[in-house]
């Protein structure tokens, strides 16, 4: 288990400083969301929030995806989460700037209190596929998968404004979750037990995958691994927050060039950006 949910606060208090900045042009930047605009990428920022809150803590019968499924039969689910979300996101670009940035101050309150309160051991009412999981997971891995949904955003619209990167604990968190969610999707990589895979991320921080009878186990720090993949500081955050086409590419390989290799096809796909 990690538990990242003190990073919630400042992320969100991060992002609406950000916000509480930006010129009227700035909310109409194009961002790395093709159809979405600055405004519109902080207005599914929200949308996310409110249905996770009436779903998760109201618990309430009326999910969105599904209202939204229910008049549109045969579609995928990625078809689905899809157009639920560009449904949103159009229907409330009537709201103004200032408006948007006191609900997402509102309902960052709100996210945080639960999620405070939930009990991370609780198990919610979904699987968490971030996780890889077909079962529904516990509130631990909700949390962090919803951390990691929000700084990918922000990073989003900062990378649209030209804003300078976020740093620090934010991302410290995030890439905390993140490797431990990928060794869950490493779990039919199966080279020898005991195997070990260092993972670098400079100032973010560093871990060890390593193979289990079962799957991999992540340990903090890395001492003398059969192979070390590294990226470059300066690519850290763009990295993890699916902003490079091919994160392959940035990616550095010391030691077992076999061994990082069948890691890396698994993974790198999973960061880069869709």
């Amino acid at each position: 288990m990690i538990d990242v949910t003190s990073a919630l606060a400042p992320e969100r208090a991060a992002l609406l400083e950000l916000l509480s900045g930006l010129s009227g042009s700035d909310w109409d930047r194009a961002t790395e969301c093709p159809a979405w605009t600055v405004q519109q990428l902080a207005l599914h920022i929200l949308g996310d929030d409110l249905s996770l809150l009436a779903r998760q803590r109201d618990a309430t019968p009326k999910q969105g995806l599904v209202l939204y499924g229910e008049s549109r039969p045969g579609l995928t689910f990625r078809e689905l989460l899809d157009g639920f979300n560009e449904q949103w996101t159009t229907a409330s670009t009537f709201l103004s700037p200032q408006l948007l940035i006191e609900l997402l101050r509102l309902v960052g309150e709100w996210s945080d209190e639960f999620y405070r309160n939930v009990g991370l051991h609780t198990v919610s009412r979904e699987p968490v596929g971030f996780f890889a999981q077909r079962e529904p997971s516990p509130y631990w891995q909700v949390i962090a998968r919803e951390y990691v949904e929000r700084v990918v955003h922000h990073s989003q619209i900062r990378r649209a404004i030209g804003a300078p990167e976020l740093q620090g604990e934010i991302v410290a968190a995030a890439a905390l979750v993140i490797v431990y969610a990928l060794a869950h999707w490493l779990v039919d990589y199966r080279p020898l037990d005991g195997a070990t895979i260092g993972v670098d991320l400079g100032p973010a921080g560093s871990w060890t995958w390593c193979r289990g009878a079962d799957a991999w186990s992540v340990s903090d720090g890395i001492d003398a691994p059969d192979a070390r993949v590294s990226v470059p500081d300066d690519s850290v955050v763009s990295v993890l927050t699916r902003g490079v086409s091919r994160t392959e590419d940035l990616l550095s390989v010391e030691g077992d060039q076999e061994l990082a290799s069948g890691a890396i096809a698994i993974v790198a796909p999973l960061l880069a950006r869709p």
